[in-house]
């Protein structure tokens, strides 16, 4: 089941990329000439960031929301290249933050040119998107992103106090990460309906679907550190483990354990004591609890609530679209 709807996702990503063809092109080429025209160290960082992209899903959201009002112009465009810069430089922080070897398989910018370098260049990626912003000449898109950047940089300071407290409520994870990921998604989202001129329904409508795709992408992203392999994931297996990460395995895993497995969580996460094959005796306990499909069923939730919120959009080839990515 969940390899059948990964498939149909991959496809409905393929059928919105396909849709969106020249629209992501012109987001593609906005990018590079913003970037040709800072620094060569800025343009290098970028680049080298921006081109181990994945499938450039927040940009594509806010053009395919645009899209269904028949937005032609060059204001999606605009919207678009500024959600990946913004989104990119957050993932310049991050890995200095994390102190991340990997992204997407290739190295960090951290690890090739340093801590320094990288906070700048996301620095400027931010500085960049708000001048983006400012070009469509629209407040309202401004101010839906503009909160958004802010709530990511107060999710970012949440997780890091919740790091290695596996006794974290579900309530308090589900905020962090909502600041931290399910924003941008939300904003990517009503931003592309604000530009194109949309009701402050459908606005509002964008907004459910986006937060709720982007907790359950969240939720998924945090699985993926335990039950999947390197090469498909683009990081280490087990690298939020190793760093204490407490995230809903984690925190699932914790409500259920007995007083012995308590133990081994305080001594892996909460003092990053830990041993050759601790991973794989976690792995054990999440398995022992089906944490897996605990978490399985939250994701569930959210893309139900995604899905209905897209009733009061146009019914599109877009819409059905994004039906089948949620």
């Amino acid at each position: 089941m969940i390899e059948q709807n990964t498939k149909n996702c991959e496809k409905s990503i393929l059928q919105l990329r396909h849709s969106l063809m020249q629209s992501l092109k012109a987001v593609d080429q906005e990018i590079i000439s913003r970037l040709n025209k800072s620094i060569p160290l800025i343009n290098d960082i970028g680049k080298h960031l921006i081109n181990a992209s994945g499938k450039r899903l927040r940009p594509l959201l806010t053009l395919a929301m645009a899209a269904q009002f028949n937005d032609n112009s060059k204001k999606p465009i605009l919207l678009a290249a500024a959600v990946e810069f913004i989104h990119t430089a957050t993932l310049l922080h991050d890995d200095v933050v994390d102190e991340s070897i990997l992204r997407r398989g290739k190295k960090t910018a951290n690890i090739i040119w340093g801590n320094e370098f990288s906070v700048l260049a996301g620095d400027f990626l931010f500085a960049q998107s708000f001048e983006l912003m400012v070009e469509t000449e629209s407040i309202e898109a401004l101010s839906s992103l503009a909160s958004a950047s802010c709530k990511i940089t107060q999710g970012e300071f949440q997780q890091m106090q919740i790091a290695n407290k596996p006794e974290t409520s579900i309530a308090n994870y589900l905020e962090v990460i909502g600041k931290k990921t399910a924003e941008l998604f939300g904003a990517s989202c009503k931003s592309g309906v604000i530009i194109s001129e949309g009701n402050v329904e459908q606005q509002n409508a964008a907004y459910d679907y986006g937060f709720n795709l982007g907790l359950a992408f969240q939720i998924v992203d945090d699985l993926m550190d335990f039950n999947n392999l390197p090469n498909k994931m683009g990081k280490n297996l087990g690298d939020d483990f190793k760093l204490g990460k407490t995230t809903l395995p984690v925190i699932l895993a914790w409500q259920k354990s007995n007083p012995k497995e308590k133990q081994f969580w305080v001594r892996t996460l909460k003092e990053l004591n830990q041993e050759p094959n601790d991973f794989n005796n976690a792995i054990d306990i999440f398995n022992k609890y089906n944490i897996f499909n605990e978490c399985k069923k939250k994701t569930e939730e959210f893309i139900s609530i995604s899905i209905k919120t897209l009733k009061k959009l146009p019914d599109t080839e877009i819409k059905n679209h994004l039906i089948g990515l949620a």
